[in-house]
């Protein structure tokens, strides 16, 4: 599950995202039209961890603006399952919550869960007290888009990425300012989930050379055996070998004649252009 259906909602999520901020691009509301315009996705790009490691996101979003990605998406498959709130709040504490959101899909299928889906959003989260500001992750939205059955569950739902998430107020001034989001609704991910698992399916019912060839055969291309030097070959490689090596030390001693020759020059001119006595 980790390979066509993982990387189908992934590219389908992608599409969506894109689909709408062109959509926004060509609206009426300049402010939100500008930002749209600076927002592009970084994919898979690598986020350097403050521990000496690395991560690689599923999908990530951010404005041209911005040092730090703005959104991150996170699609799970079995190994990631239970890191996909560590990863959230790596992310987001790495990035000095400058990153404001990462978005976990769950896909994995687990005993007494059956087909259900979830999605999950992580965002930062500010909080003073005593005068002393502390940062940290939060799970700010939840909701199963599938049920164990496979069924759709709240197709009604939206999941909402709002255009000021895509960057930050630091890196992009007025960005608070701006209205506009993303939205996705649970129908849609529902449909993401089920046309990537039957491309999958499909994937996996390869069609057989008999069928597709009625009783024929495969001709493969040769490859050329790789060319081997005679000795004759090996010779003349030598002597061009020696010639290169020789035409350098010539070089050379041309050019330390040249350098000795000047140096002489010089040395004559200065003795005879010696200082002026005055009578």
């Amino acid at each position: 599950m980790a390979g066509d259906l993982h990387d189908a909602v992934i590219k389908r999520c992608e599409t969506v995202v894109a689909e709408q901020l062109s959509d926004i691009r060509r609206g009426n509301n300049q402010v939100a039209a500008d930002l749209a315009q600076g927002v592009h996705p970084r994919g898979s790009i690598k986020v350097e961890s403050k521990d000496g490691g690395s991560h690689f996101p599923d999908g990530s979003w951010m404005h041209d603006d911005a040092t730090e990605l703005g959104v991150i998406l996170e699609v799970s498959y079995s190994q990631k399952i239970q890191d996909l709130p560590f990863l959230a709040d790596s992310y987001i504490l790495d990035s000095n919550g400058l990153t404001q959101m990462v978005i976990g899909v769950d896909l994995e299928y687990r005993k007494n869960k059956g087909k259900e889906a979830r999605v999950i959003v992580w965002r930062p989260k500010q909080t003073k007290k005593k005068g002393k500001t502390t940062l940290e992750t939060k799970k700010t939205f939840e909701g199963i888009f599938r049920n164990a059955d496979g069924s759709l569950a709240d197709g009604k739902r939206i999941l909402r990425i709002e255009l000021k998430d895509f960057g930050n107020k630091l890196d992009c001034p007025g960005i608070q300012k701006a209205q506009g989001a993303i939205t996705i609704s649970f129908a849609q991910l529902y449909e993401m989930v089920r046309r990537g698992e039957a491309s999958d399916q499909k994937r996996k019912r390869r069609r057989g050379s008999d069928e597709v060839l009625a009783g024929g055969s495969k001709k493969q291309m040769v490859r050329p055996a790789p060319e081997r030097l005679t000795t004759q070959d090996e010779e003349r490689f030598v002597a061009a070998e020696e010639e290169v090596d020789n035409s350098a030390i010539r070089m050379e001693t041309i050019s330390q004649s040249r350098i000795t020759s000047w140096a002489g020059s010089e040395d004559r001119a200065c003795r005879t252009n010696g200082p002026i006595r005055s009578d």
